[in-house]
């Protein structure tokens, strides 16, 4: 190879090698290796080494350049702390992650909890329904509304309460029932909220003064024949299909006509029509059912010569209070005040027992 093209090669070998800041030059020894520098010299102070003058000053000068030893050094240093930094950034990370999991399992416990004490505080739906059962006997034994009399409502509370006492071995007094009482007290297997009130003499009816007016006269004597015809059938069986389609439509007509007169008649007496329509289509369901002819029976009767025995009576057969019918009113408020001093004379009774 000739001079000429070794001298670009040397010209770059010449610029890299003083490209690089190195703090010395080697120095070859005798046998063409790398001769050990010099330990530095007693003092305080080291000289500048490929630098320009000495350094003054106590310790390494700051502006001395590494060797690649101790570049290497540091690099693996920086590795070593960066390496130790991320292992512990990672388990700290796992640390806060196992942290918000504890505390959203601890959040969901608390929440549970806290539900379970609410669900143990509420009322179930038997406390509710004990709680206005008491709430109407209460009512029943202090002097309700006469609505609720005439419905039988405050009496059926009466007597569940009478017929729960009576089932635990407690009596009341002896109170008489009146005979003419019972002949207007209506009872029913509570299957249904009609009664055969109405009907209790064969079917025979006893209309009120605005329904006997002539303009009705039509409508009441079908209704009379309709019914007398059905009760015959109820008190063999069942009544026939085409009888109670024939009451029905009559019912519908007699509610329509009286609909229809009601700028004729006065307030009271459109209201006294109206109510007995109403309790001839509760007798119309009565009609209806399967098991009519117990509606019939002596025992759907009311009988029994004191208070207890009427109650006894009615346990046994299953029966309820009916609604009371126009002009059996009266009975129904006596029959209310009966069963009060009852109910009562158990309450008196039970509590003497339980002092002795």
């Amino acid at each position: 190879m000739s001079r000429l093209s070794l001298r670009p090669i040397a010209l770059f070998v010449l610029l890299a090698t003083g490209s690089f800041a190195l703090p010395a030059r080697a120095q070859l020894n005798g046998t063409g290796g790398a001769a050990t520098p010099p330990p530095p010299p007693p003092g305080g102070y080291l000289p500048a080494v490929g630098g320009y003058g000495t350094g003054y000053g106590y310790g390494a000068n700051p502006y001395a350049r590494n060797t690649p030893y101790q570049g290497y050094m540091n690099g693996a240093a920086n590795v070593t702390t960066a390496n130790a930094q991320y292992q512990m950034t990672i388990q700290q990370a796992r640390l806060a992650r196992e942290q918000a999991r504890r505390s959203a399992l601890q959040t969901r416990r608390a929440t549970i909890e806290e539900r379970q004490y609410e669900l143990s505080i509420q009322p179930t739906a038997e406390d509710l329904r004990q709680k206005d059962l008491r709430y109407n006997l209460q009512r029943a034994r202090h002097n309700p509304p006469k609505t609720e009399i005439w419905s039988g409502g405050a009496l059926n509370d009466l007597l569940r309460a009478i017929q729960e006492g009576q089932s635990h071995g407690l009596t009341g007094p002896e109170i008489a029932m009146p005979p003419d009482v019972l002949k207007h007290i209506n009872l029913t297997s509570g299957t249904t909220q009609g009664g055969v009130g109405l009907l209790k003499d064969d079917g025979k009816l006893s209309w009120p003064a605005v329904l006997r007016k002539s303009t009705f006269d039509t409508e009441r004597n079908q209704i009379n024949e309709q019914l007398q015809q059905a009760v015959k059938q109820a008190h063999s069986g069942e009544v026939d299909v085409s009888l109670l389609d024939n009451i029905d439509k009559s019912l519908k007509d007699l509610q329509r006509h009286i609909d229809a007169q009601v700028d004729v008649l006065s307030p009271s007496q459109f209201i006294q029509a109206s109510r007995y329509t109403r309790e001839l289509k509760s007798a119309y369901q009565v009609l209806q059912q399967s098991d009519v002819a117990k509606f019939f029976q002596l025992n759907r009767t009311p009988q029994g010569p004191t208070v207890g025995d009427l109650v006894r009576q009615m346990t046994k057969e299953g029966l309820r209070f009916g609604p009371a019918t126009s002009g059996d009113e009266s009975s129904y408020t006596v029959m209310h005040r009966l069963l009060v001093d009852y109910d009562v004379g158990i309450a008196q009774l039970s509590a003497g027992v339980a002092r002795r």
